[in-house]
């Protein structure tokens, strides 16, 4: 679905601006009363330096330019409102605001192709490694200290420079359900190990042990994605990071990652309905209080199922470790984030419209609407149940998305491809890491 800013129309699959707002704002001065004294000359010249220092300030803004996201709707509504607020205080600005959805990368790999970019444009997790060449550096603006110290690293490159305006985060890891946790007399598990045990006290039970929607196929992706932080990424005796960045890693060392779906699905712990359950059933079923784990980073599923069933009482916790000897991660990175084009011929303009979007308030509106965390310090959005455990972690490391950083781009749907195979049963472990290589191997040349 594609939506734009109302005073604006999208023309073709660029969104290129073709009418505008336009506005007017002025004063208006009434003759002063008989009984006032006339107004000396000094007085009035003083009138018409502060007249003067007033239109300085307003910088009277004009210009414009494009902004495009592959936002979901109610982010793109958040950040439509506020854009509709800036374009108001400056009569002078005309935005073309849209959101591409599931035609975002496409469309970018194409501009980017032609070197034809959005003067500001959303990037979705990739602002270092896809989209930094095309991006100014943006270390000199003023909300850049603003920046969460746990989050920079998702967002800036070897040398420091960040190219993005993060407004709130991605941050995945364990939702657990407090209740039932305490029924069992367990607390949140550490490791995969204590995971697994706790869903077998679980299963005895009745309950789930970790909900999946399987029918969408991002569902195992994910749970992969996610639990390759520690089976992978932050290993203390190993150091398959640098392996994956230089090419030298061992595909077997994937094993352990396919055998974690697998076993959680051949022991039961996996919700019956896993291959077929469908997104929009996750929080009503979280709701029935029978879940114990998720392991995502849709964190808002806490306030969802919370909406449904006040008694449904859901916490967050980082990433279970592969033993005691690691450190717990989130997984995370930029979610609404957005740079600007080296190119533009409007760069002041742009720098303004981030500014605007950096304010508190906005960032608070933003977080809201989306269910996620602020990426700038001194944001504190209204996110239910789950703000206290972002307070209570706000100083565990949060890694960036693992696909994103150490697997070619494109192998996002190579792990879609495995993950629903071995959930369904269509592949094996050994199968999976043949294709999860050979998929590497190609990509990482055509990269």
């Amino acid at each position: 679905m594609r939506k734009s800013v109302k005073s604006w129309l999208a023309i073709g699959t660029a969104a290129i601006v073709a009418a505008g707002l336009a506005g007017c704002s002025g004063s208006s001065s009434n003759d002063a009363p008989a009984t006032e004294a006339p107004k000396t000359e000094t007085s009035a010249e003083a009138e018409k330096t502060d007249t003067a220092e007033s239109k300085e300030e307003s910088k009277n803004l004009e210009g414009e330019i494009e902004i495009v996201t592959n936002a979901n709707e109610q982010t793109y509504n958040a950040v439509n409102e506020i854009l509709e607020q800036f374009m108001q205080e400056n009569p002078g600005v005309k935005i073309s605001y849209t959101t591409q959805g599931s035609d975002y990368e496409q469309l970018m790999k194409a501009r980017m192709a032609s070197n034809d970019l959005p003067d500001i444009f959303a990037t979705h997790g990739w602002s270092v490694v896809r989209y930094s060449e095309y991006l100014r550096p943006l270390n000199d603006q003023p909300w850049f200290s603003e920046i969460e110290p746990s989050f920079l690293d998702n967002v800036q490159n070897a040398d420091g420079q960040v190219f993005v305006l993060p407004l709130n985060m991605d941050q995945g890891g364990l939702l657990y359900n407090k209740k039932l946790l305490t029924e069992l007399g367990v607390d949140i598990p550490k490791t995969w190990d204590e995971l697994k045990d706790i869903c077998e006290k679980g299963k005895e039970k009745g309950y789930t042990g970790v909900f999946i929607a399987g029918k969408d196929s991002r569902q195992p992706a994910s749970l992969l994605d996610i639990a390759a932080q520690t089976y992978l990424e932050v290993r203390n005796d190993q150091d398959y990071a640098s392996q994956l960045l230089d090419g030298s890693f061992d595909w077997n060392n994937w094993a352990p990652l396919s055998q974690l779906l697998v076993d959680l699905k051949d022991s039961g712990y996996l919700n019956e309905d896993c291959v077929t359950c469908d997104t929009v059933d996750i929080a009503p079923r979280m709701s029935e209080n029978n879940v114990l784990f998720l392991i995502t980073s849709n964190m808002d599923l806490i306030r969802q199922a919370s909406e449904l069933n006040p008694d449904a009482q859901y916490g967050m916790a980082p990433i279970p470790t592969v033993d005691e000897s690691q450190e717990n991660v989130f997984a995370g990175g930029e979610r609404e984030a957005y740079g600007i084009w080296k190119d533009t011929k409007n760069e002041e303009l742009c720098l303004e419209v981030l500014k605007y979007l950096a304010k508190p308030e906005n960032v608070k509106k933003v977080c809201e609407s989306s269910g996620k965390r602020s990426a700038l310090k001194g944001v504190d959005p209204d996110l239910g149940a789950v703000a206290e455990d972002y307070k209570k972690y706000a100083d565990v490391k949060i890694s960036p998305t693992f696909d994103r950083v150490y697997l070619p781009s494109g192998m996002w749907s190579t792990m879609r491809t495995i993950g629903s195979a071995l959930m369904g049963g269509e592949m094996s472990v050994e199968e999976s890491v043949k294709t999860m290589e050979t998929d590497y191997n190609t990509l990482r040349e055509q990269n």
